[in-house]
């Protein structure tokens, strides 16, 4: 034996007898597992006190501000909503929890999920410790709790933290149980269920634990546990279910999201991340209904909002199945690359802009290659973990890959990147695979190398400023948000949603004129935007200037004949202006694209009432009740209609099925009066 070798093999000889150290000191007992949630703990509440005051806590937007204001809601006693959950209800319950405890209070809700994110460090050793060595478990649990990014997502107003403590408690559970008790598989199917009110993805990883616990458990026991874990995951989803079903009446498994997702991460220009749909203002319309509204014409339920998407995206995969496919093996690339991809917020800005999230070194692009090298060393004892990262990729890469969504599987990879280090010492004992390690670690690092996705630096600070701005616009701080989006305008001065978006402000501090003059300039880069043309057609409308406003609704309708919204309000504006028949033509053109628009059979019929035409008033308003018997609205209308023509009995009867679809409206039970006595006085003998 050489001389180097017989150094080398001494130094790892000493490095294994630490190992072993280590593995002897952390094998038993419950005092490692509380050093780690308290180190955890302290380092993510450092970060939580640093940024209590910063703009992104105070203000939330989009997901934030939805599941922000639907935890108001229930902490004011409204348990049941009004709609099927858009996103998964059980982190704004745990928020309205905590807010009727502790008040509206940000600091104490993070604090909560740093602890959260603590634990996910506890369990990540916890489950380590039981299939690999003990050493591996607390490499992979320190990594966790030195990734930025992770203590970044996890005390967001978001629920990624509550998924990576529900799936590792889960994955601890199935891993300590015994095929003859089923309490541990019901227990690990009830916390699936539970993540699975955060985030429904993760019902994919669910049916691949049934499938394991019917491969692994043997004889009859594995019917038993099956059973267990099927029947306790179904009875944590079943309070979602029953809700959306009693207030939806359609079926909406957990959550109506998938359907704008799945478009996001599927139409015809899509990358794989999240980039927002032209014409539709993500930020003050997440769940997209008033979109979906103003392009079909009436009110949709949430599924008619996810199906219509869906449809959407999948006329485009059809179109071009060759791109849908390269499309997906580009998100599963972009899944397992080093970068963490924004949706909302940028880590990589907030991480440039607070010190102690570069305290916290450790990053994805450095996890992710040991994390793959990890799995393969860790072999067939690591195959439930191993599944639950691929299959969660999956789940997630059918719709669009982000970091925040990511994160979900950071704690194992994190742990597979434990056992790889901890392997280190072994594998260098033989050239071969050392060298066999070093080349597959160096293609790992060279394929998952964060610039290969990294957005344009422009790009970022430009969504950065986009988001400052609303944020500074929900505070009423119009001028700093118009300084906002004019550092937005500068990077892309080119770009019409600069411009739309500091409209936007413009239309929220009140000021229409200069919310015109953006749309202005953004239809002067794109001038076949039919949302910004709708948008400022609505600006013009407000400033009475009608004439104008016209051509505006005009304009929307050729860029998208589909248009509803445009062809009422355009319908609207006309009779304002006193083009009573221009506007009885848009109306009738509006029923004709869409039967199912009620606004625009309302709309004409009271038109038609309008221009003293009551015979043609009562016929699109008995149209109207025969298409739409519970809108109540076009009885009330339709007994007016009859009163116009002196004919009290029917006007009566319209009038008395208004009062049971309104039973609340007192001035109608008047009216109802005074038909009574007209329609006894009538002794024509005819209606």
């Amino acid at each position: 034996m050489s001389y180097e070798k017989a150094r080398m093999t001494a130094f790892l000889d000493r490095i294994e007898h630490a190992l072993d150290r280590i593995d002897r000191a952390l094998t038993h007992g419950s005092r490692w597992p509380w050093l780690l949630f308290l180190f955890a703990f302290a380092l993510k509440a450092v970060y939580v006190v640093h940024t209590g005051d910063a703009l992104f806590v105070r203000v939330p937007i989009m997901d934030a501000r939805y599941y922000d204001g639907m935890a108001q809601d229930i902490a004011r006693g409204q348990l049941v909503r009004g709609e099927a959950f858009f996103m998964g209800p059980l982190y704004p319950y745990f928020l309205a929890l905590v807010y009727s405890i502790v008040g509206h209070d940000f600091t104490w809700v993070r604090l909560l999920q740093a602890a959260g994110g603590a634990l996910t460090v506890t369990l990540v050793f916890l489950i380590g410790r039981r299939l690999f060595r003990p050493s591996a478990a607390l490499a992979g649990a320190v990594l966790l709790a030195l990734n930025g990014a992770m203590t970044f997502y996890e005390t967001e107003l978001m629920m990624e933290w509550m998924g990576a403590v529900l799936n590792c408690t889960a994955l601890y559970l199935l891993l300590r149980a015994r095929p003859s008790s089923p309490w541990a598989y019901a227990a690990a199917g009830a916390a699936l269920g539970l993540s699975a009110l955060a985030r429904a993805s993760i019902l994919v990883f669910a049916a691949v634990v049934l499938a394991w616990i019917l491969w692994s458990v043997r004889d009859r026991a594995r019917v038993r546990a099956a059973l267990a874990f099927a029947a306790a995951l179904i009875i944590a989803l079943l309070p979602a279910m029953a809700h959306n079903f009693a207030v939806s009446r359609d079926f909406v498994l957990v959550t109506s999201n998938a359907g704008i997702n799945f478009y996001i991460g599927n139409n015809r220009d899509a990358n794989g991340t999240f980039v927002p749909i032209p014409g539709v203002d993500v930020i003050d319309d997440v769940t997209t209904s008033a979109y979906v509204e103003r392009a079909t014409g009436r009110a949709p339920s949430p599924s008619e909002v996810s199906h219509y998407w869906f449809d959407r995206a999948m006329r485009d995969v059809r179109h071009d199945p060759g791109r849908a496919l390269a499309l997906l093996g580009r998100k599963v690339a972009l899944f397992f690359n080093g970068y963490e991809v924004p949706q909302i917020e940028s880590f990589d800005v907030h991480a440039r802009e607070t010190p102690w999230l570069r305290v916290l070194l450790v990053r994805a692009w450095f996890v992710i290659p040991f994390a793959i090298l990890g799995m393969l060393v860790a072999g067939r004892k690591s195959r439930l973990l191993a599944a639950y990262v691929l299959t969660y990729a999956a789940s997630i890469a059918i719709f669009f890959v982000t970091g925040r969504y990511r994160s979900q599987v950071i704690p194992i990879l994190s742990l597979f990147a434990g056992v790889a280090l901890v392997a280190l010492p072994s594998i260098a004992r033989s050239r071969r695979s050392l060298a066999g390690a070093g080349l597959g670690l160096a293609a790992l690092f060279i394929v998952t190398n964060p610039s290969i996705f990294r957005l344009d630096e422009n790009m970022l600070m430009f969504r950065e400023y986009v988001h400052r701005g609303r944020r500074l616009s929900e505070t009423r701080s119009f001028a700093p948000a118009v300084r906002e989006m004019d550092r937005a305008i500068a990077i892309y001065p080119k770009q019409a949603e600069g411009y739309v978006q500091r409209a936007i402000v413009h239309k929220e501090s009140g000021d229409d004129f200069k919310a015109i003059e953006d749309y202005h300039r953004a239809l002067d880069i794109d001038s076949t935007d039919s949302s910004v043309h709708y948008d400022l057609a609505q600006a013009l409308r407000r400033v009475n200037l009608g004439r104008e406003a016209v051509r505006e609704y005009d304009l929307a309708i050729r860029y998208d004949p589909n248009m509803l919204q445009a062809y009422n309000n355009l319908g609207v504006t006309l009779r304002e202006l006193g083009l009573m028949e221009q506007a009885a033509v848009v109306f009738r053109k509006a029923t004709e694209i869409a039967p199912s628009y009620v606004k625009a059979f309302n709309n004409l019929g009271a038109l038609y009432a309008e221009m003293g035409r009551p015979q043609d008033a009562v016929a699109v308003f008995e149209e109207t009740t025969r298409r739409f018997p519970a809108y109540s609205n076009a009885y009330k209308n339709l007994a007016m209609a009859y009163v116009q023509q002196k004919r009290a009995r029917p006007a009566l009867a319209a009038m008395r099925r208004y009062v049971q679809l309104e039973p609340g409206d007192v001035e109608a039970r008047d009216v109802v009066r005074k038909l009574e006595i007209a329609a006894a006085a009538d002794s024509s003998g005819t209606d």
